[in-house]
């Protein structure tokens, strides 16, 4: 449905372009530099630039020699290098006949976590050709089609019965479009006793091992931005270009942004209700007919 209310916007965008003056194509495909703008939850958190790459399809209309109009559709890869590192929690699940009720522990927490959200985006722009020098500023739409996580955690600490947890390791794989959550999610494990009970230590987990109780995914569907950009024409149709993405809208849902640094009362997971928003960086190559 998401899918098939961009290409509708796509088409109502362009098709009159077609209709009227001077029509033109191309393609490009690039790399992103991107990371996501928020604010940390503490001094142990951290955001980072992380790298994907973009491909798509350009439209564009001439009023003149010099200003014009121009649509694209991108898959695009954008993200951020996620890392916390410092006072947590983490919850391990009984094995065994009372398999999946679920323990919780105080300590160290290490993480690093590269994100990976896959968008098809709608750049819309105006744009000014002054010499082999073309300038755009505009506005972007996005659906997200993928998100993912991949990385490692490592913890040590006590249970809240006082149970020493030794400095484990797991891995991480991130779906976060999964229905699993809690137990569900847990991909491999090795066996240890915490508190005297049989429990499951993670050695792979995915992205709702830990997570609020509802059904809601970490990362909102729709985003919207301004866009701005530089392009340099080696001839009428080969460039390369660079353009800039500031997010407008908060990209992370709420219900599943969770605080790393302590449980809530009765020992819930508590979220938190800031803003991260997608900053990013497309460096280009492109071709235009």
């Amino acid at each position: 449905m998401r899918l098939s209310i961009l290409f509708i916007v796509f088409y109502i965008i362009t098709a009159p372009l077609s209709a009227q003056g001077e029509f033109s194509g191309g393609f490009k495909a690039g790399l992103n530099f991107s990371n996501i703008d928020g604010p940390v939850e503490n001094e142990n958190e951290s955001f980072s630039v992380n790298t994907g790459f973009h491909i798509g399809a350009t439209m564009m209309y001439s009023f003149t020699d010099v200003i014009g109009a121009k649509a694209e559709l991108m898959y695009s890869q954008k993200g951020t290098q996620y890392s916390y590192k410092g006072d947590s929690y983490f919850t391990f699940y009984t094995s065994g006949t009372n398999e999946g009720i679920p323990i919780y522990a105080t300590g160290q927490r290490s993480m690093d976590i590269s994100v990976s959200n896959t968008y098809l985006d709608l750049p819309v722009m105006i744009y000014a050709r002054v010499g082999k020098f073309e300038f755009e500023a505009g506005v972007n739409a996005a659906v997200l089609i993928s998100s993912r996580g991949s990385g490692g955690v490592k913890f040590s600490g006590i249970s809240l019965a006082g149970s020493k947890i030794e400095e484990f390791t797991s891995a991480i794989d991130y779906a976060y479009f999964s229905k699993e959550r809690g137990f569900e999610a847990l991909i491999s494990s090795e066996d240890i006793i915490v508190n005297t009970l049989a429990a499951h230590q993670p050695t792979n987990m995915n992205a709702y091992y830990e997570a609020a109780d509802n059904k809601e995914k970490k990362y909102n569907s729709l985003d919207f931005g301004l866009n701005a950009g530089i392009a340099y024409f080696f001839n009428k149709g080969l460039y390369i270009g660079v353009r800039g993405n500031l997010g407008l809208t908060d990209i992370t849902n709420e219900a599943q942004d969770l605080a790393l640094e302590a449980l809530g009362q009765g020992n819930t997971y508590t979220t938190r209700n800031d803003e991260d928003k997608n900053v990013s960086i497309q460096a280009s190559l492109g071709f235009r007919f």
